[in-house]
């Protein structure tokens, strides 16, 4: 037998949402087979298969999260040395403009003379 919601029967019946008006069951939400009439399940029964079969799933999940977070700060840290050895290379380049600048006045002054 197949866990969580029914979607259709064994037979290949449609199974359909019933509420119980019996003394034993008063309002119990259950599905039934339209064809057989076969009680399937109850609800409530039928939400903690669902729940059960999905609580794995959302572990595995919680994990990956972890690792993309731990992941993501690893990055977040690359990011930042990065900002500071750009701004390091900004500062050499603009000395080095300045540098070619004063030589080429100077090589400039020399030739003129």
């Amino acid at each position: 037998m197949n866990r969580g919601f029914p979607l259709n029967c064994g037979c290949g019946g449609r199974i359909t949402k019933f509420t119980s008006s019996t003394q034993d069951n008063p309002k119990r939400p259950f599905f039934r087979c339209e064809t057989r009439g076969e009680v399937s399940e109850f609800l409530e029964e039928v939400m903690l298969e669902e729940l059960e079969d999905a609580l794995p799933k959302v572990e595995v999940h919680e994990t990956e999260i972890a690792k993309m977070k731990s992941e993501i700060k690893d990055l977040m840290e690359v990011v930042m040395n990065n900002k500071i050895e750009i701004q390091k290379k900004k500062v050499v380049i603009k000395y080095l403009v300045v540098y070619a600048c004063v030589i080429s006045v100077a090589f400039g002054a020399y030739v003129l003379y």
